[in-house]
């Protein structure tokens, strides 16, 4: 008698680490390629994403969503060469690009997610905007990470829906979110 649910939940609980750990790696490695400046607005990468993420799926209606930003922190000299005589985000962190592989309805970054009108097709964002729109600063992004004049981090968040695994009404199933920085 206390075998069986012993075994159920010890089965749970072994299935829910593996897939958060597939997560986490696959998180990793679209970070790390990302970071060596592969170029996930192109459907290649994008692939390459999709098929790092074997246990997930990685598309517009999928289970699975990863958020890719560039943040910068303005200076003065982002504004000068921009020739900006006023500049509203001076010692902020912004958005200098985003992009979205997979499900975005499943979730939204913690640090914010700029308006898509100022997102060109590459996901990248103009340094004239980012100097000035309010919207395309990185909430809390300064206290996660501190960056010097011309440092750039590379930021991808995964958020992977695990509802298969909700044995017999037993657990919750749910999700997981990984975060990595470079």
């Amino acid at each position: 008698m206390v075998a069986v649910p012993l075994l159920l939940g010890v089965s749970g609980v072994g299935l829910q680490l593996g897939r958060t750990l597939s997560a986490t790696q696959v998180t990793r490695d679209v970070s790390h390629m990302y970071a060596l400046g592969a170029d996930f607005s192109l459907p290649g990468a994008q692939n390459i994403a999709a098929t790092l993420s074997r246990d997930f799926t990685l598309t517009s209606n999928g289970n699975a969503v990863l958020i890719l930003s560039q943040i910068v922190q303005v200076y003065q000299t982002d504004c000068t060469a921009n020739g900006l005589q006023s500049c509203p985000n001076l010692g902020q962190t912004v958005f200098a690009q985003r992009i979205v592989i997979g499900n975005g309805s499943l979730f939204s970054s913690y640090f914010g997610t700029p308006p898509a009108s100022y997102i060109d097709t590459s996901g990248n964002i103009k340094p004239t905007d980012y100097c000035q729109q309010s919207t395309l600063v990185a909430n809390g992004f300064s206290s996660v990470l501190s960056l010097q004049q011309g440092q750039v981090a590379r930021v991808v968040e995964g958020y992977f829906s695990m509802p298969e695994l909700n044995l017999v009404g037993l657990t919750k199933g749910g999700a997981y979110y990984a975060r990595m920085l470079f």
